[in-house]
């Protein structure tokens, strides 16, 4: 699935802009005697947006350039976790197509995506592909963090929630500014697509050959 240009204001394709901008009109002309169509509108807008933003726009003008290659140290650093806590080598992506799944339990939408994104892992996983998701939490605490990767059974791998530096400076570096997002790097560490939860949405795990032919 390729992947369309995208509007500066809304970082949206052009199909979602032009329901973004329907809704947004369709807001501001409703009366207050439309509260109830006005108030599922504004929800629809949040879940076709997301939460966020998960950084500034001035520290996004600051991002370096997504394209770069990083080898998964770089980007990660030595030590992942998994959903029990405990630490994982980096070299456990050696080889595989990643995922950065930048997300938070206290964002409804992350809470309607992640769902698939379990079901489109748990299907690759039991056909043995060379795939792994990294979790970068934007929840407000650890405890919070865990808690969500136990209540989707979300058995992958994550950034340690202490190091706030790193999962910040990843936000920075693939110019995230709202979660759900899901970025997929190749083996190399290099971009493959920033919009994986269309990708996932759309095809379920057969996004996954679709990102191995870019």
């Amino acid at each position: 699935m390729g992947i369309g240009n995208k509007r500066h204001g809304t970082g949206l394709s052009p199909e979602k802009d032009i329901v973004f901008d329907m809704l947004k009109k369709l807001i501001t002309t409703m009366n207050t005697s439309h509260l109830f169509l006005s108030a599922l509108c504004a929800v629809t807008l949040a879940l076709l947006v997301g939460c966020g933003p998960s950084v500034n726009d001035g520290a996004a003008a600051e991002a370096t350039d997504r394209s770069a290659d990083s080898s998964f140290a770089e980007l990660f650093g030595s030590e992942l976790v998994d959903a029990r806590g405990d630490a994982v080598s980096v070299s456990a992506l050696d080889g595989k197509t990643v995922a950065l799944y930048f997300s938070a339990h206290w964002c409804p939408p992350c809470r309607m995506f992640t769902p698939h994104l379990v079901d489109a892992y748990n299907e690759l996983a039991a056909q043995n592909k060379m795939f792994e998701i990294v979790f970068v939490s934007s929840d407000r605490s650890e405890e919070a963090m865990y808690a969500y990767m136990e209540e989707y059974d979300m058995d992958w791998l994550a950034v340690p929630f202490p190091d706030g530096n790193r999962r910040e400076a990843l936000a920075l570096r693939y110019q995230v500014r709202g979660i759900p997002t899901l970025i997929v790097v190749d083996k190399d560490g290099q971009l493959i697509t920033a919009d994986g939860r269309s990708h996932i949405m759309s095809q379920g795990a057969a996004a996954y050959e679709q990102w191995l032919k870019r």
